[in-house]
């Protein structure tokens, strides 16, 4: 499931950018999980989705409500570390699913 602001997020990016995001999220949706290099854990249950295309771009999910996966927030990657604000704001989105 997407959250309401993820999803926007999510369409503000580039159609080949948003393609490589759904391409992952589809295996994600089949097989309940990613491994790196696609994805890898930020914090207690919160993992990132990782697209490189003209940048570095990332996507925040959750596993919630036992067997679902929340898609939390999406954002283009401008330093090399994820900042907190960006990883905040994934784990605020995250509660609202709790």
């Amino acid at each position: 499931m997407y959250d309401k602001n993820a999803a926007k997020e999510l369409r503000g990016f580039k159609e080949e950018i948003q393609e490589q995001f759904e391409s992952y999220i589809e295996v994600l949706a089949e097989e309940g999980k990613l491994e790196f290099p696609e994805a890898r854990k930020v914090a207690k249950n919160l993992f990132e989705i990782r697209v490189i295309h003209e940048g570095a771009y990332r996507g925040f999910y959750a596993y919630v409500m036992k067997d679902s996966i929340a898609l939390l927030h999406f954002f283009q990657k401008k330093t090399k570390r994820t900042s907190l604000k960006n990883i905040r704001l994934a784990q605020q989105r995250a509660r609202q699913y709790d």
